[in-house]
């Protein structure tokens, strides 16, 4: 049970506030805690527990009327749109006696529970709390995420998506006597979060992490993010994953028997530990202690689609940045230069930086060298229904939220995240040169190889859910 935090406990978390960093500092000996030793049996294999998922107490507000636009005209990140609604008393949170205010910051930001993924890498803020059995909570939407590290931790970690700048980063202290205040990060978070693996823009990862018995890091399978364009048996490494599916198996639900210190040469044991034992599993209840979750599962089509979602977040910002740059650049080359700007308004140089930062965004939201996934992959919980549910829909009942998961993720390969808001605060000197690239893919005049798993058929549902959902693109390609 949560009692009032020790100031102490709320300095040091502040101090250390990214959501999910990049990797956790190895330690010289990762010896176990007390709390460790009395979890693990002798084997070192976490003990069989019998607890279901915790059902919150107390009242949970409705979703709220988030926006992204404050008083003042301003672009907001939900989470400043949420706190402004908080402190206008407009939404009230309870706290729960085993989760804090994890329920209602949830239900406040309409984040299904079947969202969740628990991770047991220690690959956060929170490395001394984090372990194979109590690994973190992540719970998510199309651009928020919240972090969430069993009963004992002091706070709450949250991303957001803010429509121009990207990934802004806050806490939640789970203090019951006072009132719900997100605190926004900056340097500690941003030196993980706008780094190599988020396109050194302020952004999201999945990494897949081969470790130890107690969940410390012994590699990094990929120095970069994970993408769609990850093998799939080079997926979720570090994570729990429920699911079923067939053929070859992902990386999750495993960890190595050695403590890191005994590794010799990590980039070796990564290459050869076996990742294939963890596949098809449906049941966490022998490896964790449910009773501090909200769900028992950690499904697969809910990390399929983090996975997509985090990377394109991060190209998305990296079209709003490399404009910002290109015409802050080309301004400065006029003034002190006397480069002559010609009518158009961009230079061949500004026009090159603009125009690839969008090729590189249109590849990636249509899904071009997609790994394939060994359909057909099955979560455990109702996430893939509450996911296709949210739309919007074309005339004929079709969204760009509809899966396929036999051969890709999804039936109609473009990314969702069309209707984000940071999509559509993307300049418009980007934006119009972004939807003709679009159209010359959807219509068919781009036959590159980079868009060959698109055929005709599918060419043409996709142009056709957009000219109904999107109605920008609808003008701006007619």
């Amino acid at each position: 049970m949560r009692d009032r935090l020790p100031l102490i406990a709320l300095l040091g978390a502040a101090t250390w506030s990214a959501w999910a960093c990049a990797a956790a500092p190895r330690v010289p000996e990762a010896l176990p805690t007390p709390d460790e030793s009395v979890i693990e049996d002798q084997t070192g294999s976490s003990p069989a527990f019998t607890n279901r998922p915790h059902v919150p107490t107390g009242p949970l507000p409705a979703p709220a009327p988030i926006s992204a636009v404050d008083e003042n005209g301003q672009l907001v990140d939900p989470i400043a749109s949420l706190q402004a609604l908080l402190d206008a008393g407009e939404v009230t949170f309870s706290f729960d006696s085993v989760t804090g205010y994890l329920p209602s910051v949830l239900a406040a930001l309409d984040i299904p529970l079947s969202s969740q993924t628990l991770i047991f890498s220690r690959t956060s803020l929170q490395t001394m709390n984090i372990s194979p059995w109590a690994p973190r909570g992540v719970y998510f939407n199309d651009d928020v995420y919240i972090g969430y590290v069993s009963d004992e931790s002091p706070i709450l970690e949250i991303g957001a998506v803010d429509p121009d700048d990207g990934g802004t980063f806050y806490i939640l202290p789970q203090d019951p006597d006072s009132p719900p205040a997100f605190l926004k990060q900056t340097r500690d978070c941003l030196g993980c979060h706008e780094a190599g693996p988020t396109m050194r823009v302020p952004g999201f990862l999945v990494r897949s992490t081969v470790v130890d018995r107690h969940g410390w890091t012994i590699r990094t399978l990929h120095d970069e993010q994970v993408t769609d364009r990850t093998p799939w048996d080079e997926r979720f490494a570090g994570w729990y994953v429920t699911g079923t599916h067939e053929g070859p198996s992902h990386g999750g639900n495993v960890r190595a028997e050695l403590e890191s210190h005994e590794v010799d040469n990590p980039d070796h044991f990564a290459a050869t530990f076996d990742l294939a034992g963890g596949g098809n599993v449906t049941d966490l209840s022998d490896r964790l202690d449910l009773s501090v979750y909200l769900s028992e599962h950690s499904d697969v089509v809910a990390l399929l689609v983090m996975t997509h979602q985090s990377r394109i977040h991060n190209v998305i910002t990296t079209v709003h940045t490399t404009v910002e740059e290109a015409l802050r650049d080309q301004t400065a080359a006029r003034v002190t230069r006397g480069i002559e700007i010609p009518e158009s308004g961009l230079t061949a140089t500004t026009e090159v930086r603009i125009e690839s930062a969008v090729e590189q965004l249109v590849r990636e939201m249509f899904f071009s060298r997609e790994a394939p996934i060994p359909g057909p992959v099955r979560g455990t919980t109702t996430f893939a229904e509450d996911f296709e549910s949210r739309g919007p829909f074309d005339q004929q009942g079709r969204t760009l939220r509809s899966f396929d998961l036999e051969t890709r993720l999804f039936r109609y390969p473009f990314s969702f995240l069309v209707y984000s808001e940071a999509f559509d605060a993307i300049p418009e000197v980007a934006k119009s040169r972004l939807y003709a690239r679009i159209d010359d893919v959807l219509s068919g005049r781009e036959q590159s190889a980079e868009y060959a798993h698109l055929d005709a058929d599918t060419r043409t549902a996709i142009r056709d859910i957009l000219m109904q959902t999107k109605a920008d693109f609808a003008a701006a390609v007619q």
